[in-house]
């Protein structure tokens, strides 16, 4: 009977290991493509009185209007913020990932420079998916401003 026990919770812990490895694939698939940053909100400050730096790079409104490239079969791609104003005018190139944590699902990437090997950076950028249709997605970052935690909206359309 113990044995049962056993083995019925292994098979229960590989079916749902396979389930959320599904979902997990299902989810880079949806993602994968040519993006449009539509709109960057903030919520949780009065973004009136402030504009953050998101990525390291620029202030939060210079990634609305950028291009983002996701490769899913080799996990890379790029993104291109379009300049003008204070904003720079660059493309950065980037390795992604999504993971699953809680029932949560994150888009997961980090920064490769020119020389460098993915595998040798350890820093990076992590965004929880608030919504992915294909068409349109929704990344929800959470940052830490004056002590207070944010959150920063990225609406993506293909």
């Amino acid at each position: 009977m113990k044995n049962l026990v056993i083995g019925m919770f292994t098979i229960g812990m590989i079916f749902t290991s396979c389930n959320n490895t599904k979902v997990l694939a299902d989810n880079e698939k949806l993602m994968r493509g040519d993006w449009t940053i539509t709109d960057v909100s903030i919520d949780g400050i009065n973004e009136s009185y402030v504009d953050i730096t998101v990525f390291d790079q620029a202030k939060s409104q210079c990634f609305e209007g950028s291009s983002w490239h996701l490769v899913q079969n080799n996990a890379t791609g790029n993104y291109s913020l379009n300049g003008g104003g204070d904003c720079p005018n660059e493309t950065t190139k980037i390795k992604w990932f999504v993971t699953e944590s809680n029932g949560q699902y994150y888009f997961n990437f980090k920064k490769i420079y020119e020389g460098e090997r993915p595998k040798n950076v350890v820093d990076g950028y992590k965004m929880r998916v608030a919504s992915n249709t294909g068409s349109s997605l929704i990344l929800e970052q959470e940052l830490m401003f004056e002590g207070k935690p944010i959150s920063v909206f990225y609406t993506f359309s293909k």
